[in-house]
């Protein structure tokens, strides 16, 4: 247990006598303490989670520092508000709006895996340990918690505002701070029981690796963008001037209620929005102690009983089906798969692709991060304009081969992370069905990843493209999806020619990853670059398409004769 956890241990036990006059066992729950800080130090951070599995075999042991280090550089990036051309009530409402976005969204992520794991009353609940013991407990290690995130979180801003200000406006951050933790407290039991109400319990936890996904994402975002806006802050004016509507952000409440206490006067919305943030939270935390912490509590079973990949057993999984749904994958299977294995590889990645919270927490949150960073070249730059793609300059045809070449790279994640899965060795069911040619489960997953990632982008590119260029258009997409499709299979055919989901996610890493990994991206913009130079050349753009088609026909077929025999698996018959 590092230094932290440890010094919080032992702040928290300092009133032992107080807790043994009140039938709490102090050694009992020193040692559950210890026990949960100590897996809290294994248990990585909530917005590291997707990057938790990394190809080593290294144990998790200082989670705690690093989620304490990550609160701390937010915090750092919370100053960014500080640097608005504004007064100190603007400054610090974006400054709460940042904090009560990232607080809560840590505190949705940690609920799940750290605040209401009950795993451990399959230890404690036979052990002669009281009730009172075993809440308090938990109550202690929800405070140590919230302590590790919320203290490096506000430690900047703390020292910002005592260095601009005085003491006693860090005073003053301090407090309205913590009753913006309680506001996000209540904000959090809300959106829980509001999920729990609308969807199942086993559907639970996917809804929150969504949210997990989007701040991990935003989070990116917000250190991509934050910096670059630096230098357009003095341009950067906002008042608060006659503004009646701010009463409604809970934000402007907390930024009100320090300019009041700092400051001893303000407008009466001001005193309105201050009153608010001073009482508020109060109501907030008697609604969860009175309303919403019973119902919550009443889902936690049915939450900690439904476990990743566990089958749920009802009746309703032993009645035939008379009649069997068609959906949308298998319309599609049938349009552009063969019978028998391709097909069913089709459906079969589909499936997986849609269910599997690992291949979600990988792919999705990279696909955020290209788009963010798209979305900083093309608006940063001050050169690029829709004209130029109207009225086909250099410029604009540039625009035009990155939007469509940048399909690629998300197609290409998908593909590298295709292969890999928790539950690898489930495996087994290649080997025992009728599969002769093995590359044909591989064709159909690869067709299943082209169009979940790669069909939806280029449609929306292309529509875009027909409506700003005209059908002159039309040919270069064609040849950028044909281009695309080849990079695709190129890659599947140099790769390591692994089945879906067929490999173990902690395998070592070995030297040809990674110059696997500079080759998907050096074809794509290889290829981008010669396509901008015979982007104009309508002739030689259909010699090269009938070329790309032939090559991407034959890699087709090579891929759909993988034997068994060049195939990896992590799969064992051990």
């Amino acid at each position: 247990m590092n230094f932290f956890n440890r010094a919080l241990l032992r702040l928290v036990l300092l009133p032992k006598k107080l807790y043994s006059s009140n039938g709490i066992n102090a050694v009992q729950l020193q040692s559950i303490l210890t026990a949960k800080l100590t897996m809290d130090d294994r248990r990585p951070a909530s917005f590291m989670q997707n990057r938790r599995r990394q190809k080593t075999k290294k144990e998790v042991s200082n989670a705690t520092l690093s989620t304490m280090f990550i609160s701390a550089v937010m915090g750092c990036v919370f100053l960014f508000c500080f640097a608005l051309n504004a007064v100190a009530i603007a400054q610090l409402t974006f400054y709460f709006s940042y904090f009560i976005f990232m607080l809560a969204s840590t505190l949705i992520a940690d609920f799940t895996s750290v605040l209401i794991d009950v795993r451990d009353n399959y230890i404690i609940l036979p052990k002669p340990v009281n009730d009172r013991t075993l809440l308090l407990a938990r109550l202690l290690h929800i405070f140590i918690h919230l302590c590790k995130i919320i203290v490096p979180m506000l430690l900047p801003g703390l020292i910002y505002i005592g260095i601009n200000y005085s003491i006693a406006g860090s005073f003053f951050l301090l407090l309205t701070g913590l009753l913006t933790v309680i506001f996000c407290i209540f904000l959090v039991n809300a959106v829980y029981i509001f999920i729990l109400k609308i969807t199942k319990p086993e559907k639970f936890k996917n809804i929150i690796s969504y949210i997990q996904i989007v701040f991990a994402i935003v989070l990116y975002a917000s250190f991509q963008l934050l910096p670059r806006l630096i230098g357009e802050v003095e341009n950067f004016d906002f008042h608060f001037t006659n503004s009646n509507w701010l009463i409604i952000l809970p934000p402007y409440w907390f930024a009100a209620a320090w300019n009041v206490l700092y400051t001893l006067h303000g407008t009466l919305l001001e005193f309105s929005a201050a009153a608010c943030a001073l009482l508020l939270p109060f109501l907030c935390l008697w609604l969860v102690i009175k309303f919403l912490a019973p119902s919550f509590n009443r889902k936690l079973s049915l939450i900690s009983n439904t476990g990743e990949g566990t089958a749920q057993l009802t009746q309703t999984a032993f009645k035939i089906k008379e009649t069997k749904k068609t959906g949308f994958a298998d319309v599609i299977a049938k349009m552009i798969t063969k019978p028998g294995a391709e097909r069913m590889g089709f459906v079969f990645t589909w499936n997986m692709m849609a269910r599997s919270r690992d291949f979600k927490m990988k792919v999705y949150p990279g696909i955020g991060y290209l788009l963010v960073y798209v979305f900083i070249i093309f608006f940063s730059s001050k050169k690029l304009s829709l004209e130029d793609v109207q009225q086909h300059t250099s410029a604009g045809n540039v625009i035009v081969i990155t939007a469509l070449y940048f399909s690629s790279l998300l197609l290409s994640m998908a593909i590298a992370q295709l292969a890999y899965s928790e539950k690898y060795k489930a495996a087994w069911i290649y080997f025992i069905a009728p599969v002769h040619v093995p590359g044909n489960v591989i064709n159909g997953s690869v067709k299943a990843a082209i169009v979940k990632f790669f069909l939806p982008a280029i449609a929306v590119l292309g529509v875009a493209g027909i409506t700003f260029s005209g059908a002159l258009f039309l040919p270069n997409l064609l040849l950028a999806i044909v281009n695309q499709l080849v990079i695709c299979y190129t890659l599947v055919y140099m790769g390591s020619k692994d089945l879906p989901f067929a490999k173990n996610q902690s395998i070592d890493v070995k030297a040809g990853n990674f110059m696997r990994s500079i080759f998907r991206m050096i074809i794509p913009f290889s290829i981008a670059i010669l396509h901008y130079f015979i982007f104009n050349n309508l002739p030689l753009i259909i010699l090269v398409l009938i070329v790309a088609g032939a090559a991407l026909w034959l890699l087709m077929g090579s891929v759909n004769k993988f034997t068994w025999s060049v195939i990896n698996t992590s799969y064992t018959e051990d």
